[in-house]
């Protein structure tokens, strides 16, 4: 298999393609070397281009399995915490 990504999500990209945040974050599937990974980055636009910054995380699926079934555990916490006023 060759080395390639698929992107399936944008997060701060409208459809125009225009950022209404600071720095918007693409999902891609994407595999190097025979590993297949969910890759989850922030993005900056560069003379009109979209391009990846260091901040991210690449999931296997099992690190992804874990992730879902953390966040299924403390579901509850978690919309409790964000709904907390400061």
């Amino acid at each position: 298999m060759a080395d390639d990504s698929k992107e399936i999500g944008k997060i701060g990209i409208d459809e125009t393609g225009s950022s209404n945040v600071k720095e918007p974050i693409l999902i891609k599937l994407s595999s190097f070397k025979n590993f297949k990974f969910i890759d989850i980055r922030k993005y900056y636009e560069e003379n009109g281009e979209w391009k990846p910054t260091k901040k991210g995380i690449a999931m296997n699926k099992s690190q992804l399995d874990d992730f879902f079934r953390i966040y299924d555990k403390n579901k509850q916490e978690i919309d409790t915490w964000f709904s907390k006023e400061e």
